[in-house]
């Protein structure tokens, strides 16, 4: 996905459980920022054309 959940190789369970910690956080932040520019009308369209 946006915030890189798919792109990791597990290595250790240290390692793994800090790179998902960070892509939840960035996947979240997303979700917040997408919500409130829907809020505000500014929402450009994503996906394929």
């Amino acid at each position: 996905n946006e915030a890189g959940l798919d792109h990791y190789q597990v290595r250790s369970y240290r390692a793994w459980y800090a790179h998902i910690t960070l892509a939840m956080l960035a996947a979240a932040y997303l979700s917040v920022t997408r919500a409130q520019e829907a809020e505000k009308g500014d929402l450009q369209p994503s996906g394929p054309a």
